[in-house]
């Protein structure tokens, strides 16, 4: 069933509203709302007292209006109490500040005095609404990592942290081995000796800084997966969801891993926020739907939809006349089931207070009332459809991990390469699916990797079986330079045990920065090669395009090698809009 609902948050108001807001949300052509998000002081003002009143009266009332409900495990956002008798749950970030109490997501993941009070106000609710049915679905906490909080260097994460390094490596001194730890004299004489890579002089050891991402990715996933399983340790029947938010690509851990703890992927869709003088562009917002859809692969909710301009301190651009309407119309044609704006009324006071909803502070019913009336109707009337795919976008926790730790040039952003190369199946009108490295893409005609710098041989191996049957794979610079400790390997020339499969071999190669570029051509047409500049070597593949006039010499910029009965494709550089249009036009032939 699709719900299509609002953010509805009557504990910032109170009961005296409730009816008039209803019936108005009733109006507008809602069968949901979304309740509880940032409450956790309503359901236990004192600890391990709860009070459930407020709430089972606004449930009572939303069962009058014929309304469902999305319950919200509120623990992003902690009671004074809380902080006040354990400050030490609070998060640390790399400078040793400790989070003060008022603002949101201050806690740390790892705390297990924060892991307990949470999962226990998970339990106490889950078992006191256990039997209600207007409640359709769980939200647990929300918008993991938000704001810097996916990173913390708490006492208590430096020895959790050191607990991981001892079981996954169980000798020091393979660990030393593996990690190169006799450079810079940084042999370790025992686990409790390796600290978090705080900022330092110079560079942290790479494969110490990859670690810790995958820590805080195991770290993070525990944490919801806890939250999840207290919920269903009362309640079997509804199912359970978190809501990510839209900077989770670039988030210090993985959300493909955190979907897997979930019933159902929820997603927070705000194409502009506060600062911005314009949003994303209908192709960015289209990729960050997409790969909100890919975390688990079916169709998932958008539990924030904008309406009103939104931001903290600094606000900006407001969405102009049936924009966010179009926004979230779309969502809903890229596998989106049920879809709830932000919010139904702003706060006049806190730090939201410039974050507007469909009914501003003045409680006035105009354009942005109607605008979501008009859009309810419509959704009401589209199908619930999920799209089909013949090419996916590959997504890797380690290689995106190493290529933030080692950017190797200025001008690299892993999310705004992997949305230029998507922005050309997006203006062809095809659909792409974002998946994890893990996930199977056999069925794929076309397979694009976008910087996996680190690539096991289980996956080499995979590739390799894809393409020999059939299929085309495209990789980009970077491909397959590192092992799986984060370092560069002794004996092989690049990229990695792939040259049989690429057609070629990278004799050169240089980091382009900010405002540098490098000439190409293809098809007689002059284009530029940005960010990274990799001579190839043609080892039994076919050049596409050439560098122009190259100091090193005459070499390739891209290759494409048949091998078996498909296609490889290699990219030595992020070649400029034009350029990466032609050569798509020749990938995509047939």
């Amino acid at each position: 069933m699709r719900y299509l609902g609002v953010d509805y948050y009557p504990e910032q108001w109170g009961m005296d509203l409730v009816d008039e807001d209803l019936d108005n949300i009733k109006e507008l052509g809602a069968n949901l709302i979304r309740i509880a998000d940032f409450a956790w002081d309503r359901f236990e003002p004192e600890e391990g007292k709860y009070d459930f009143s407020f709430f089972d009266e606004v449930i009572e009332k939303a069962k009058k209006h014929d309304l469902k409900v999305m319950m919200c495990v509120p623990t992003a956002t902690m009671p004074s109490w809380l902080y006040h008798k354990y400050p030490e749950i609070m998060n640390v970030d790399e400078r040793g500040y400790a989070q003060p109490f008022g603002a949101r997501r201050g806690y740390c993941v790892n705390s297990d005095v924060y892991i307990a009070k949470a999962r226990a106000l998970a339990e106490a609710m889950a078992e006191h609404y256990k039997d209600e049915e207007t409640i359709v679905a769980w939200q647990v906490d929300n918008e993991i990592g938000h704001e810097g909080s996916d990173k913390c260097y708490c006492k208590t994460c430096e020895k959790k942290f050191q607990e991981y390094l001892r079981e996954k490596y169980k000798d020091i001194n393979d660990l030393n081995y593996r990690w190169g730890t006799s450079f810079w004299t940084h042999t370790y004489g025992d686990f409790a000796e390796i600290p978090l890579p705080k900022p330092s002089f110079t560079a942290q050891n790479p494969s110490l800084r990859l670690e810790y991402a995958r820590f805080r990715n195991i770290s993070t996933v525990n944490y919801i997966k806890g939250l999840v399983e207290a919920v269903k340790k009362h309640d079997h029947k509804h199912p359970v969801t978190h809501d990510f938010e839209g900077g989770t690509i670039n988030k210090m851990f993985s959300p493909f891993d955190v979907a897997k703890c979930l019933d159902f992927v929820s997603y927070n869709n705000y194409p502009v926020w506060g600062g911005q003088k314009a949003p994303l562009s209908d192709s960015d917002l289209a990729f960050s739907v997409d790969f909100a859809r890919g975390f688990r692969r079916e169709k998932f909710w958008v539990t924030e939809s904008i309406m009103g301009q939104q931001g903290h301190n600094d606000i900006g651009y407001a969405p102009k006349p049936d924009e966010a309407k179009k926004w979230a119309l779309n969502s809903l044609d890229q596998g989106v089931e049920s879809l709830i704006f932000f919010r139904y009324r702003g706060f006049t006071k806190g730090a939201e207070q410039f974050c507007f909803g469909i009914l501003d502070a003045d409680n006035v019913k105009r354009r942005k009332y109607y605008e979501t009336m008009a859009f309810f109707k419509e959704a009401k009337e589209k199908e619930v459809t999920y799209p089909k795919s013949t090419v996916c976008i590959v997504y890797d926790y380690d290689s995106k991990s190493s290529m933030e730790i080692q950017r190797q040039s200025n001008m690299f952003d892993y999310e705004k390469e992997c949305q230029k190369l998507y922005r050309q199946l997006y203006i062809r009108k095809m659909n792409c699916d974002i998946i994890d490295s893990s996930v199977d893409f056999s069925d794929y005609k076309l397979v694009i990797l976008p910087y996996m710098i680190i690539m096991p041989d289980e996956f080499k191996d995979r590739l390799k079986r894809y393409v020999s049957k059939g299929g085309k794979v495209l990789m980009t610079p970077r491909t397959a330079w590192k092992d799986t400790d984060n370092n560069l390997v002794f004996k092989k020339r690049l990229p990695v045990d792939l040259i049989d499969l690429c057609g070629a071999a990278i004799d050169e190669h240089e980091s382009l920065l900010d405002g540098q570029s490098s000439p190409c051509v293809f098809n007689g047409r002059e284009g530029q090669g940005y960010v990274f500049e990799e001579l190839l070597s043609l080892q039994g593949g076919k050049e596409l395009i050439s560098w122009k006039e190259n100091p090193f010499g005459d070499y390739a910029a891209a290759v494409v090698n048949e091998y078996g009965e498909g296609k490889c494709y290699y990219m030595g550089t992020s070649f400029d809009e034009d350029t990466l249009n032609e050569l798509f036009e020749e990938i995509l032939k047939n």
